[in-house]
């Protein structure tokens, strides 16, 4: 859990994509540890963040390690960062 808020502390604009990486990996690893009742809800009180952001956030770690194909949200939002990253170079 401290490496989560620690992540979730680390709000410097060069650091965002890090930093969405290692929130859902904190995400992933949260879940992995305790799926009972009223798992989402903890974290969200915990973190600040809704339980859709959780969910996405798991969501997209889940699909970079190969559990689950890739969603057309999660697809949308890789062309959209490639954009930018095609922008900014």
């Amino acid at each position: 859990m401290t490496e989560l808020l620690d992540a979730l502390a680390d709000a410097s604009p060069d650091a965002e994509e890090k930093r969405a990486l290692r929130i859902a990996a904190g995400f992933y690893e949260a879940w992995r540890a305790d799926q009972t009742y009223g798992w989402q809800k903890r974290l969200a009180a915990t973190t600040g963040l809704s339980r859709e952001t959780i969910r996405s956030h798991i969501e997209d770690e889940r699909i970079r390690r190969g559990e689950i194909p890739p969603t057309p949200r999660y697809l949308r939002e890789q062309e959209r960062k490639a954009k930018r990253r095609a922008r900014e170079s």
